[in-house]
């Protein structure tokens, strides 16, 4: 289905191509197999495609590059997700407590296992590409003049790689562990300040985008890989933690990056904006279409991180964001005839077991009686996959005679672990209809389930099987492939796997408009009427807004303003916690639920701001821990 694959099918899913036991040895990140690490050494293409490959899948347990370790979680988007989003409002996980002890609190210890995966996952990745970019210096692979161009694109893009892990190794620690091309393979990395890796980051970034601007042969990336927009849209994400990151803003610097970026690609998709024109559409299974490179006239999607059901599968990406939340456990539906009097609504009941039944009746026998009759026919597949029902505008199958667990047929999808929800706090963000906030015209709720469904917002316990009362399910990610105005391309459908085919969208155009709003209120360059119209931008089509339709449109614009609406559009894209540090609200400020193990949420310790080095990392090593663990 994706260009992409042709490269990767030649890799295949290896721990590391370029020698990746004898360099990260030292920080105790052992390769579960260092005998099947691929000899692809002279082979620039099939080894640069590799480092892309670490970041896009990994993996079926048992097939995982850090000893020890769930090759799912081990998996980059995934490993990322539990550290920077489940600690927050936006979710919180129910499943092996063992392996996250309290982080639904916001709070972790360095024994974590979680914690080492994900310091394992990064620092892995930012080895990898150090290693290539030394093999392209040193003359290692095989550099003709015909493809020396080809080389040293290869090359920014591996720095942009490695300049992308250091941005969420900034997030998370203060101490760390600082390698780039110069250390040489086997050396164990100089543990720096923040403030420093902060300026060695921002300074190979900002060379590999001066590159670009003096040649932009390859400014723009084939699908699945990275190019300018990417080095700008990160050098503009840490800009906007500078003052997190280094004790001194730069506002001026993450406006200009955003810019850039924006004038670059804000054109086409949703009335001309660059945006694709529905926002489901950018999380379903054909969501590739919108990726920059991929030859289409809307590019929101910068930053993609490539999955197919066939030959990219793992337990990350889109399918834990379908996974995570579903289940084969919690509501059922079931069909009945009308009766006389029966009210045509919807009915939920819900059961001694904590699930729900919603009773659909039809209008008349004759609707009834097409419908069983559809369901009995040898089409039930394909008539399960377009929908018997329609319920809050979203997708259900049903079964005349018995009740169902449908959560994951809802989805298109195969297979579901149900091991997160969602919190109060946020939820509560969104506009709704009702007090019991089960109905929103906001169109990013269109696939949540809800008290409708049996669900309670309450989050009276975070026991795993109590699944009714932990919070309602929020998924974004489906595996229905999507037609650009968000209704369902049924035939363009795949049929449901385990593991689905939608890519994992790291950075959208959308979130590079909220970031330069954000720069301009905090001074950094632009007009508050700029800001207003990027926010606007998100808001319209939000609602689905036809041009012209300013119903929804703000006609000003605080910071309070812009981060519900950054939180709404980006939720479950790995920005949460770290916003909340920068805009001082993750210790003081903001309180949601059992932040802090309280159910109604109490302030966090200082030092929860950053995270430890794992211990196995500071009992292997000469490193300096996090202070405050």
């Amino acid at each position: 289905m994706k260009a992409i694959n042709k490269i990767f099918l030649s890799v295949g899913i290896a721990a590391g191509s370029l020698g990746l036991s004898s360099c990260v040895g030292d920080l105790d990140l052992e390769p579960r197999d260092p005998s099947e690490i691929t000899n692809v050494s002279n082979d620039m293409d099939r080894v640069f495609a590799d480092i892309f490959l670490q970041f896009s899948t990994y993996g079926a347990n048992g097939n995982s590059p850090v000893s020890s370790f769930d090759g799912g979680m081990a998996s980059f988007q995934r490993a990322l997700f539990i550290a920077e989003e489940m600690p927050t409002d936006e979710a919180c996980w129910l499943w092996d407590p063992s392996s996250f002890g309290t982080l639904n609190y916001g709070q972790v210890v360095p024994t974590l296992d979680c914690v080492y995966g994900f310091y394992s996952r990064l620092m892995i990745n930012i080895t990898l590409c150090n290693q290539f970019i030394q093999s392209v210096d040193d003359g290692t692979f095989n550099i003709t003049d015909e493809n020396r161009k080809k080389a040293e694109n290869y090359r920014r893009q591996a720095k942009i790689l490695w300049g992308a892990c250091y941005y969420y190794m900034l997030s998370f620690y203060d101490k760390i562990p600082y390698i780039d091309e110069t250390v040489s393979v086997g050396d164990v990395p100089q543990q720096l300040p923040r403030a420093e890796v902060y300026a060695r980051v921002t300074s190979a970034l900002e060379e590999v985008v001066a590159a670009y601007q003096e040649d932009p042969t390859y400014a723009t990336p084939i699908y699945g890989y990275v190019g300018l927009d990417a080095a700008e849209s990160i050098l503009a994400k840490i800009y906007l933690n500078a003052e997190v990151f280094s004790g001194t803003a730069a506002y001026d610097k993450c406006y200009t990056h955003s810019k850039n970026v924006i004038d670059r690609l804000g054109h086409g998709g949703y009335y001309g904006n660059g945006l694709a024109r529905s926002y489901s559409s950018l999380f379903g299974y054909n969501n590739d279409k919108y990726v920059l490179g991929n030859g289409g006239d809307t590019t929101e999607i910068i930053w993609t991180l490539a999955q197919d059901k066939v030959h990219l599968t793992s337990w990350s990406g889109a399918t834990f964001l379908i996974a995570g939340w579903l289940g084969t456990n919690g509501v059922q539906v079931t069909m009945y005839k009308p009766t006389t009097n029966q009210a045509l609504d919807n009915v939920v009941e819900e059961q001694a077991d904590g699930t729900s039944i919603i009773y659909q009746y039809y209008a008349d026998q004759a609707d009834y009686d097409s419908a069983l009759a559809k369901y009995n026919s040898s089409e039930t597949k394909d008539w399960m996959k377009q929908v018997s029902e329609v319920i809050n505008d979203t997708p259900w199958s049903f079964d005349p005679s018995t009740t169902g667990h449908i959560s994951m047929q809802w989805f298109n999808a195969g297979e579901g672990w149900k091991c997160m929800v969602a919190r109060k706090s946020f939820v509560r963000k969104f506009d709704w209809n009702d007090v019991t906030m089960t109905q929103s015209d906001d169109l990013r709720t269109a696939n949540w389930q809800t008290a409708a469904h049996g669900f309670s917002v309450e989050n009276v316990s975070l026991v795993g099987n109590d699944w009714g009362n932990n919070g309602y399910i929020t998924p974004k990610y489906t595996n229905w492939a999507y037609n650009d105005d968000g209704s369902i391309d049924i035939a363009g459908s795949p049929e449901p796997t385990a593991t689905v085919g939608g890519d994992y969208a790291v950075i959208r155009l959308a979130e590079i408009y909220l970031t330069a709003a954000e720069a301009i209120l905090q001074g950094g360059g632009g007009s508050q009427a700029e800001a207003l119209q990027y926010v606007n931008y998100i808001r319209a089509r939000a609602y689905g807004d036809a041009p012209g339709d300013n119903s929804h449109a703000w006609t000003s614009l605080s910071m309070q303003d812009l981060r519900d609406e950054r939180c709404r559009e980006l939720y479950q894209e790995n920005v949460r916690r770290t916003d909340l540090i920068r805009w001082n609200q993750w210790c003081t400020g903001y309180t949601w639920e059992w932040k802090g193990g309280i159910q109604n949420g109490t302030n966090l310790a200082e030092h929860t701001k950053l995270y430890p080095i794992p211990s196995r990392v500071i009992s292997a090593s000469n490193f300096e821990q996090t202070t405050g663990y």
